[in-house]
């Protein structure tokens, strides 16, 4: 392999690794994959073996940055519930101050004119009630939804413990669901 092909190499595979990256969070198979990639980098060549180490790059990449970011995610999320109940505070309290509310009603006279019809006011009536306020309850309701996502972030409560029940064995569940049946029929098919 000549050095210029080499370098050519070299530049394509980030760009190839950027393009796998995109299908693979849009979940296109690896087919759909190597096609899109040949056809974006004009590629006369791309097999799918190829296509599946760029993918198990893209996996190892992810794997990576989120056990790097966990932390710093965390905090991050931290800060968003802490602005967003400071914000939910300020809200409900501003949900229980009482106000004014004013009406206008306006009377009139039709008119009609060279440039069309037209409402001349005679009279306007104006009411004014006073409403009480205790506080609007769903404001509430999300401070709890989000301080109860901040102590599950921190880690503050026990782990759900999850027990099945029943007499049904994975071997059963797969043999009423019919999946086993379609799993053998389709060892045998490349078994032949």
């Amino acid at each position: 392999m000549s050095k210029m092909q080499n370098e050519r190499r070299n530049d394509i595979r980030p760009k190839r690794i950027a393009i796998v990256s995109e299908l693979k969070l849009k979940h296109y198979t690896i087919r759909q994959i190597r096609a899109e990639v040949m056809k974006r980098l004009d590629l006369s060549t791309y097999s799918t073996e190829t296509v599946h180490k760029d993918i198990q790059t893209c996996l190892k990449e992810w794997q990576k940055e989120r056990l790097d970011n966990t932390e710093q995610l965390v905090t991050e999320q931290l800060a968003i519930i802490s602005n967003t109940c400071r914000e939910l505070w300020e809200q409900w309290e501003k949900s229980k101050e009482d106000y004014v509310r004013t009406k206008k009603k306006r009377k009139g006279i039709p008119q009609f004119g060279d440039d069309g019809a037209k409402t001349k006011t005679t009279s306007i009536e104006t009411t004014e009630n006073t409403v009480v306020c205790l506080g609007n309850v769903a404001y509430i309701a999300e401070i709890r939804a989000q301080l109860q996502e901040y102590r599950k972030l921190l880690g503050l409560y026990a782990p759900e413990k999850r027990e099945l029940s029943g007499g049904l064995s994975f071997a059963n569940l797969l043999m009423e669901s019919s999946m086993l049946d379609e799993a053998e029929a389709q060892s045998t098919e490349f078994d032949v």
